[in-house]
């Protein structure tokens, strides 16, 4: 009995879980639907559009999944305590920290599967929609194997190494190899630079050689050396992946390069710590949901359920949000100002559990 009470509380969890996640993907994808619609010309077509939200719906669940559980968790507890199986459940002894524990564990394992989604499987078609985006636009874009980004601007073709995104979604890059073509499209200069900004229609490249292909003379690094440029910002800013949404690996890579040469790498610090606390972030917020759902009468319909979990998650994210803002003026590793959310919303669930 124990047994099949134990399966029955995590199959009920994770079907709810699943259903909500399906739900609230499907919303945000008609709301980019409707905002790429407006973008439609005659390279970027229906065809193109809707490949493009097929490669980004996997983001958008990495993103939304927490929610998922939070509300999924919630509406399958509030039925298990309307219909009194919660009561019986309790009678068979099953306390009411054993019934959410099934739930959690449900939801430790969905929220697994997604973190490896978005450690190998996001990253990718995340990359590859937004450069087939562009190259319908712009026909300027395009990536060769190895996720190598190649841009045209004017006379040079440029493989772009990591693209670097601040908080104030300004690009810089890193590895740059600028090929200058002549008239005839032959190569004659090579252009390498550790580094690069672009603003106010110029190239900035930091630590620059240029090596003459019919001479071969390779001059001294230039700290700075600046190269006109036709593209627009926007071609970059909607081609860099969000620091949330790269590859862990990735993720320390540019930390590490930007703390090296003295730039802000607080965008990718929180990045980091949000990946390794995603789903302590997940679980805290549905031990606080549950314990509002006992809290309740036996009576507990779905639909306030729904208004629980929306209600706690939007507390959590306001309090995330202030917590990592007092961040900078709080003697406290990042790590732990990270932690702080999570942590007070399971132990404020843990007690109204304990005494609902």
């Amino acid at each position: 009995m124990t047994g099949i009470l134990a399966r029955y509380i995590t199959s009920q969890s994770a079907g709810a879980m699943l259903r909500v996640s399906l739900v609230l993907v499907g919303l945000y994808v008609s709301v980019d639907l409707v905002r790429e619609a407006a973008d439609l010309g005659e390279g970027y077509g229906v065809p193109e559009m809707l490949l493009y939200l097929l490669r980004t719906a996997p983001a958008r669940l990495y993103d939304l999944f927490p929610f998922a559980i939070l509300i999924g968790g919630v509406i399958a507890l509030g039925r298990l305590n309307a219909s009194q199986e919660a009561v019986a459940m309790r009678a068979c002894g099953f306390h009411r920290w054993r019934i959410v524990s099934h739930s959690l564990a449900a939801a430790l394992v969905l929220v697994g599967l997604v973190m490896a989604a978005g450690e190998w499987l996001v990253p990718a078609l995340e990359t590859q929609a937004r450069i087939e985006r562009e190259r319908a636009r712009t026909g300027q874009v395009g990536m060769a194997p190895g996720q190598q980004l190649w841009v045209r601007d004017g006379p040079f073709m440029i493989r772009a190494g990591l693209l670097i995104q601040n908080d104030f979604e300004q690009v810089g890059f890193t590895g740059l190899r600028f090929y200058e073509l002549d008239a005839d499209g032959q190569l004659q200069r090579l252009i390498l630079a550790s580094g690069a900004s672009h603003r106010n229609g110029f190239w900035h490249l930091f630590e620059a050689r240029r090596l003459d292909l019919k001479s071969g003379s390779l001059s001294a690094a230039e700290s700075e050396f600046i190269v006109q440029s036709e593209l627009s910002p926007d071609v970059f800013r909607a081609l860099a992946t969000r620091p949330r949404l790269l590859p862990l690996s990735d993720i320390i890579e540019i930390r590490r390069y930007l703390e090296a040469n003295e730039l802000d790498a607080s965008a990718y610090a929180q990045a980091f710590w949000r990946r390794l606390l995603y789903p302590l972030n997940a679980l805290a917020m549905l031990i606080a949901g549950a314990s509002f759902v006992f809290k309740s009468s036996r009576t507990v319909a779905p639909v306030i359920g729904v208004f629980i979990g929306v209600s706690i998650g939007i507390g959590f994210v306001l309090v995330n949000r202030i917590v990592i803002g007092l961040a900078p003026i709080v003697p406290v590793p990042m790590g732990l100002i990270h932690m702080v959310p999570s942590v007070v919303f399971a132990i404020l669930g843990s007690v109204l559990l304990r005494r609902a």
